[in-house]
């Protein structure tokens, strides 16, 4: 009999101790006091002209401290939350902690503010000041966000209302989507599952099985349409409102600016993508003759071409994880080590928990959390590479202060996706059957897919319903469900068709309630990799540092900064045609073995 392995979960206590630690209000006690003292010792003094380097360096050594601090108790909230949303005592905890956490930052709004209005003779001559040389893209970065800042009171007023507005929407978006149960009907028998597992049956060799898994994602989120596109209505309104507010242009600009790229940039992205879309209908012209399916539809899209159900136990795919980073570097295995002996890994299915994955590094005096949903497929130890990539980013990161800690999103998706390549790497070569290796390429092929030209899609989905929403107003569900149709069926072409009932499933994506416009990131940097990857492929051993040495710089340049040090140029578009030529070879490959 075998011994059954025990469910991996985390263990916050590096955070605290549980929901009723008393630390929490002690925190919060103190960071409230030191924040008042900031306020009185340092407003009216930063923005003067007479300021000097001592007085700026001493200020921002203190905005940095407390920021620091001031991050560890709602991520501990949040992290409990994702855990288990059907807690009310999680949800609770969560929401006071966001209004303890506003308490605080209105006595620090004024510190960003008077950064952008500084006189810009005396901003120039500080920022270039040696002894500030580590917050320098910090006051850069803020200097050019402060463009789109209102006046202090207008500020701390959209801070205090946040609590009961867009933050409880996204709040309830969460709830909802993790709470929902999937009634699936196989055969006669109907199992009710939650979200994670409804949408691991979309992967299973038996197509009944993926359909009934399709058809219990529509319902479901069909039952519970009209509050998401209520929440969805409210959110949309309040960013036009804000970007009203704030001067924005167009939808997506605050978060081109929060990445630091161009919009041309983005553009060049987005337009690459698009127009390579024929890619993905090759691909999947190529994988219906594979399965013998001359109608392929939305549930097919990740069918295994082989009636395959191998598992992969999450011990297994740990050690494969494991012996993938350490070939690459032994430092990195060493780094991520920790993560499965401490219990920095949340990966166990459970109702309640919040669907999807994601890896938080809070500080960089802290070690960073991943977070997933692991069913023992090859797809699942490709996640939990990914996060662990996010994980490393945030360790190699770790050296620099707070405030240039984290890095863009752009550059964020970089780190995890080169993780996944170096597993893809592994397992390929573990394999020697060409039918199985037929089978992980085609699954790559479809997660890069997924990463790049989905995203994009997903991107243009978003653009198109923002725009829409400012224009037509209060939209329905319809009337969304037309647009995700319209936008994502454009990348399949007439080689796979997304039937009606798909028009639902917008409503079940984190991303686009809670963070719009994230999702071009994924494409930048899966894209950005497959050239990096190349790179490392040629050159070998040398690279290794020069990987890990952009990891390490976090968010202390611009990406364009960053990447031209070793030689990558974001503004050409050939840079990003190249990378989905990669993608075309790879499916040129898999038309190899196929025959």
């Amino acid at each position: 009999m075998s011994v059954q392995e025990p469910p991996v979960v985390w263990d916050l206590s590096d955070l605290y101790s549980g929901l009723d630690d008393p630390a929490l209000e002690t925190d919060y006690t103190r960071l409230r006091e030191r924040a008042q003292a900031f306020e009185k010792s340092y407003r009216g003094r930063i923005g003067s002209a007479e300021c000097t380097v001592e007085l700026l360096r001493t200020a921002l050594d203190e905005y940095e401290a407390i920021n620091r601090v001031k991050a560890r108790p709602l991520a501990y909230a949040g992290l409990m939350f994702s855990a288990d949303t059907s807690d009310p005592a999680r949800g609770a905890l969560m929401q006071k902690l966001q209004e303890e956490n506003t308490s605080i930052a209105t006595h620090l709004i004024f510190f960003d503010l008077e950064i952008g209005r500084m006189p810009a003779d005396t901003f120039e001559r500080l920022v270039q000041a040696p002894e500030l040389a580590v917050y320098r893209h910090y006051l850069e970065h803020e200097r050019e966000s402060a463009k789109h800042y209102l006046s202090e009171p207008e500020e701390k007023v959209l801070e205090e209302v946040s609590n009961t507005g867009v933050r409880a929407f996204m709040r309830l978006f969460s709830e909802i989507t993790a709470r929902a149960t999937f009634d699936v009907k196989i055969g006669d028998e109907v199992k009710t599952l939650t979200q994670s597992q409804t949408l691991t049956l979309l992967y299973e060799p038996d197509r009944e099985v993926r359909a009934a898994a399709a058809a219990a994602i529509s319902h479901t989120l069909q039952q519970h349409s009209h509050v998401l596109t209520f929440i969805f209505n409210n959110l949309l309104q309040d960013k036009a409102t804000m970007d009203r507010l704030r001067g924005y242009e167009y939808p997506e600009q605050s978060r081109n600016l929060a990445n630091e790229l161009s919009p041309e940039v983005v553009e060049n992205v987005v337009e690459v993508c698009s127009e390579n879309f024929d890619i993905v209908v090759e691909y999947y012209r190529l994988k219906s003759r594979l399965m013998g399916v001359s109608d392929l539809k939305h549930y097919d899209r990740y069918a295994p071409i082989t009636d395959s159900k191998e598992e992969i136990p999450f011990p297994d795919g740990k050690r494969m994880v494991l012996d993938a980073f350490g070939r690459f570097s032994s430092s990195m295995r060493e780094m991520t080590e920790p993560f499965f002996t401490r219990s920095w890994i949340d990966a166990e299915l459970r109702p309640g928990k919040r669907g999807g994955a994601f890896c938080s590094y809070i500080t960089p005096d802290l070690h960073p959390y991943v977070f997933m949903n692991y069913t023992n497929r090859v797809k699942d130890v490709m996640t939990l590479a990914h996060e662990l990539g996010h994980a490393i980013h945030g360790v190699l990161a770790s050296r620099h202060n707070y405030l240039s800690f984290y890095p863009s999103l752009p550059m964020a998706e970089t780190a995890s996706v080169f993780a996944e390549m170096l597993v893809f790497d592994r397992l390929q070569e573990e394999i020697r059957d060409p039918q199985e290796r037929l089978a992980l390429l085609t699954g790559k092929i479809e997660d890069t897919c997924a990463t790049v030209f989905r995203q994009i899609s997903m991107f243009r989905f978003e653009r198109a319903a923002h725009r829409a929403r400012r224009e037509e107003g209060e939209l329905t569900t319809e009337r969304y469900n037309a647009l995700w149709q319209s936008t994502m069926q454009e990348m399949f072409g007439d080689a796979l068709t997304l039937e009606e009932e798909h028009g639902w499933w917008w409503l079940y994506i984190p991303h686009i309630f809670n963070s719009p416009f994230y999702v071009y990131a994924y494409s930048f940097g899966e894209l950005l990799v497959l050239a990096l990857y190349a790179r490392y492929q040629e050159e070998g051993e040398p690279f290794v540092q020069r990987y890990m040495d952009l990891l390490a710089a976090g968010g202390s340049q611009k990406p364009a900064e960053m990447l031209a040090e070793i030689g990558i140029d974001i503004s050409k578009k050939e840079f990003w045609q190249g990378g989905v030529d990669l993608i075309r070879q790879m499916v040129e490959q898999a038309k190899a073995l196929a025959s």
